[in-house]
């Protein structure tokens, strides 16, 4: 029996049909993204506000407010800092932040002296994972609340930086390094209530975009079924907005996202690229604006991780309010604090990292400040690679 081959005429025409198709489909979706960087725009040159502005407005209904970061992004940190004098002009006089606990009273101590006492400082924040977090611009945080302090009157309440984190120590168990039965995010809910919530005070928490998380639940794999579809809220601003959801409010700071095709892929631009079209468009000036009920917080996005569990993802189930300070190709990283390293800090270093289970990063880099630099100095790039063209 002989096939019989279909009308190459017909086939033509299918394709042709095809083809207009996906023509009309992909123009759709470029017209609608265009539509919507035009009324986002739009939307912004009418109610966006300076990060600083807008920051210090949210204290006026909020009690707690969250500022996640991606982490390491030089600007982000420099802004932090900046704050610290307007913040507590508003009755803000607290900075709460992802350092260990246990030195929390030594810092009180040193944030309240009539003089500057560095190397106490450097000696307690290199407790736990801190010893591998001596950048000059998180240090800084500490030197600008110092300085602050040092305009006030003898009787006025001092600015505190809250240190929120359980000990991490690899050396304990390598394992299970904050010990036994300890959460960390819940550690860090448990501390902020202590130490902010119970003394009936305001704080601006400053910490990893995750740890910040309120109403949005960040996705757990399911090893079981091989794939993302539960939800988890018990990151440390999970926890405090189930308590005090009328007195919490979360803000992310602009940086990429992760994909949804795995944490070792190329990052994303949040929802879609909008946001970076919008900013650009204005010029790339630090702007802040509302996600909640808003144009802004109506775009979506569904090539990114923090989809998963969502069936229609938007920028406002993620944060309530959103900061762009600079475009990923003028980014810049922290620095690494070469006097942070002192003798004692890196013995600290080297035993941590043996306990780690890394001797031979222990002998190739802990041994001087110049190789610990160069250890823990990353560059955007390395992070965000083609997004910086």
């Amino acid at each position: 029996m002989y096939k019989v081959n279909p009308n190459p005429i017909k086939k033509r025409a299918i394709r042709k049909i095809f083809c207009l198709m996906l023509l009309v489909l992909f123009s759709f979706s470029g017209y609608s993204q265009k539509n919507e960087i035009e009324m986002c725009y739009e939307y912004l040159k009418r109610h966006g506000q300076s990060p600083k502005d807008y920051i210090i407005s949210k204290f006026k209904d909020y009690d707690y407010v969250f500022l996640g970061e991606y982490h390491r992004i030089k600007q982000d940190v420099d802004f932090v800092a900046s704050l610290i004098p307007d913040l507590y002009k508003n009755g803000v006089r607290n900075l709460a932040y992802e350092c260990e606990y246990s030195s929390q009273a030594v810092v009180d101590d040193i944030l309240s002296a009539k003089e500057w006492n560095e190397q106490l400082l450097y000696h307690n924040l290199s407790a736990g994972f801190g010893v591998f977090w001596g950048y000059t611009e998180y240090l800084n945080i500490f030197k600008k609340a110092w300085d602050f302090n040092q305009t006030l009157e003898p009787n006025q309440p001092k600015f505190r930086i809250v240190l929120l984190t359980a000990n991490w120590n690899p050396c304990r168990d390598k394992d299970d390094p904050f010990g036994e039965g300890v959460y960390p995010d819940e550690f860090m809910a448990d501390v902020f209530e202590k130490e902010v919530i119970s003394k009936q005070e305001k704080a601006l928490i400053f910490c990893g975009r995750h740890h910040a998380f309120t109403s949005y639940q960040q996705p757990v794999y399911d090893f079981e079924q091989g794939k993302f579809i539960r939800l988890n809220n018990k990151r440390m601003g999970n926890i405090i907005h189930k308590k005090y959801s009328e007195r919490t409010f979360n803000i992310v700071l602009h940086a990429p996202w992760t994909s949804n095709k795995g944490w070792s892929a190329q990052y994303v631009k949040p929802v879609n690229g909008v946001i970076d079209s919008v900013m650009e468009k204005l010029g790339n000036i630090p702007k802040a604006f509302d996600a909640k009920n808003t144009v802004m917080g109506q775009l979506k996005a569904n090539d990114t991780y923090y989809a998963f569990g969502y069936e229609n993802f938007k920028l406002e189930d993620f944060c309530d309010g959103y900061i762009f300070l600079a475009p990923y190709k003028e980014m810049i990283f922290v620095s690494v604090e070469s006097s942070f390293y002192d003798r004692h800090n890196r013995k600290i270093l080297k035993q941590t990292m043996k306990c780690q289970g890394s001797p031979l990063l222990v002998r190739w880099f802990a041994n001087s400040k110049r190789m610990i630099k160069k250890m823990l100095t990353e560059k955007p790039e390395a992070h965000f690679g083609n997004l910086m063209k």
